[in-house]
């Protein structure tokens, strides 16, 4: 099996634990550079909220993730803060993750439990929800080189499954990525919800909401080329491309045609019923399959 590429440069991820590619650049050699982002009206908030031992771990998207300890039971939970408040991208994509989070359509276990939200005067927005154990897909394949197939396969299909259920509660995730997908324990679990809506059908504006995260080696070309929101069937397809780099230690979108993946993924021992399935999955989606899945943003209903 070929080298793994370096997953770092197009991974990106809002909570969990940290890659350590991320370290450096965020300033995670020295805690303190990212507590400094910190307003102390904040901390002082967090703490109000019934948080203790609060600490950086993090930084993604719109702020920085800290680690804290319920006072009571003193398990922990996941902070996010946004940095920036004022500006409004920043302030829209928390706001969306808020209400994913809350929703009542969001099947269990798959994403953190949202536990609360707050916008205090004089200081930065913050987000509580579930700390989730585990390692980011990146890490837990880096940590895990000599995985055989039949072991990659495995978590594929845990992978697939798991946006599957997302999709049939007419949820879309939106940024695909080794970095917002999790293994804890025997499951997978998804993080990152700022770019999430819901799938309805037809659904063709592309208005401010459309300038969702999205991680650019796993992406559709139309959705890359901001031709129109990432769709369900797009996301299938993000979903295909991060398996065809579980399974062959490469990227997709560097392989510049179907017989050159193929040959890769026959290189890795996948087998030709896997190949003849994930292989269609990787070519992007034609726009009237995609328009009848595209997302419906939370709040425009």
């Amino acid at each position: 099996m070929a080298a793994r590429p370096t997953t770092r440069p197009i991974d990106r991820s809002d909570s969990g634990p940290p890659g350590k590619g991320y370290r450096k650049a965020l300033g995670l050699d020295d805690p303190g550079l990212l507590m400094d982002l910190i307003q102390p009206n904040t901390l002082a908030a967090i703490t109000a909220a019934g948080l203790d031992s609060i600490k950086p771990i993090d930084g993604g998207g719109y702020g920085v993730i800290l680690k804290a300890a319920d006072r009571i039971t003193g398990n922990p939970q996941a902070v996010k803060v946004v940095l920036e408040p004022d500006d409004h991208h920043r302030l829209q994509i928390f706001r969306r993750e808020c209400r994913v989070l809350d929703s009542r359509e969001l099947p269990p276990g798959i994403a953190p439990k949202f536990y609360a939200a707050r916008e205090p005067r004089d200081a930065q927005p913050f987000l509580i929800q579930e700390w989730i154990e585990g390692n980011k897909l990146s890490d837990w394949l880096d940590a895990n080189p000599t995985l055989t197939i039949a072991q990659r396969e495995s978590v594929c299909r845990a992978i697939f499954a798991t946006y599957q259920k997302l999709h049939a509660a007419n949820l879309i995730h939106r940024d695909v990525s080794l970095g917002n997908i999790m293994i804890s324990g025997r499951s997978i679990r998804l993080i990152d919800f700022g770019g999430a809506g819901r799938a309805a059908a037809g659904y063709r504006s592309l208005n401010t909401h459309s300038k969702v995260p999205t991680t650019e080696a796993f992406a559709s070309g139309p959705v890359l080329r901001q031709e129109r929101k990432p769709s369900i069937a797009d996301e299938v397809h993000a979903v295909a491309k991060v398996c065809f780099t579980v399974l062959t230690s490469q990227y997709a979108h560097e392989l510049n045609s179907a017989d050159q993946r193929r040959a890769a993924m026959k290189r890795a021992g996948c087998t030709s019923d896997l190949i003849s399935i994930l292989l269609p999955k990787m070519d992007d989606p034609p726009l009237h399959f995609a328009l009848q899945t595209a997302p419906l943003e939370f709040g425009d209903e």
